[in-house]
């Protein structure tokens, strides 16, 4: 056998130093090791009917099939209303927000419609909005209104907009949509798009809360 036996000259500052790098790389794989045990519990619990985003609380129902279910119900709302209707609803509230992001933003750069009389001419969106009166105001409304009767044949309720109907949930068919942009596309790119305008609709509605 051959014995082999090094000499290290250590000062007391490098033994220090040592012994503090060996006690975090002994604390780092410490909670590598509880993060993996983690990671594999989280995983066993979904597969053993709990929420993927919740490990801790049961699978939330009627959720399958939804484009970015991530099992996240902890109130259990699909459970008491069309999870259809709810879907419907927070993709258009998450456009309605994108479009007011945008719409700030740019009415803040004092980018606006001529006004000759100076109706459009305020920088402010909140200030804006009160400005141009009542009449520009319920013109948009009528018109998204009828746009919304149109679109979903005049079902605009949570007990009926669905029932009975082909029509994929958030789906506008009237060419000014540009919904026709989406044929021709592989299944794969329509759902990449489709969880992509959920994400920025979701960020978009916490983020204009925000702009000041």
């Amino acid at each position: 056998a051959i014995i082999i036996t090094f000499r290290i000259n250590i000062n007391s500052a490098e033994m220090s130093a040592l012994i503090v790098i060996l006690s975090i790389i002994s604390t780092a794989a410490a909670f590598s090791s509880v993060s993996t045990r983690n990671v594999a519990s989280n995983v066993q619990m979904a597969a053993e009917g709990f929420s993927k985003s919740l490990p801790f609380l049961k699978k939330p129902k009627n959720l399958d099939g939804l484009i970015g279910n991530a099992e996240f119900d902890p109130i259990g709302f699909a459970e008491y209303f069309d999870p259809k209707w709810l879907r419907e609803a927070e993709l258009k509230h998450g456009r309605v927000s994108m479009l007011a992001t945008v719409g700030w933003l740019v009415q803040s750069a004092g980018i606006h419609l001529p006004s000759p009389d100076g109706l459009y001419d305020v920088a402010n969106p909140i200030d804006a909005f009160f400005h141009v009166g009542a009449s520009p105001i319920a013109q948009i409304f009528i018109t998204i209104g009828a746009l919304e009767s149109i679109n979903h044949e005049g079902k605009l309720g949570m007990t009926d907009m669905h029932k009975d109907s082909t029509r994929e949930v958030g789906q506008f068919s009237l060419p000014i949509y540009g919904a026709s942009q989406l044929k021709g596309k592989s299944e794969a790119l329509v759902n990449e798009l489709k969880l992509k305008e959920l994400k920025n609709g979701r960020l978009a509605m916490l983020g204009k809360h925000l702009l000041r």
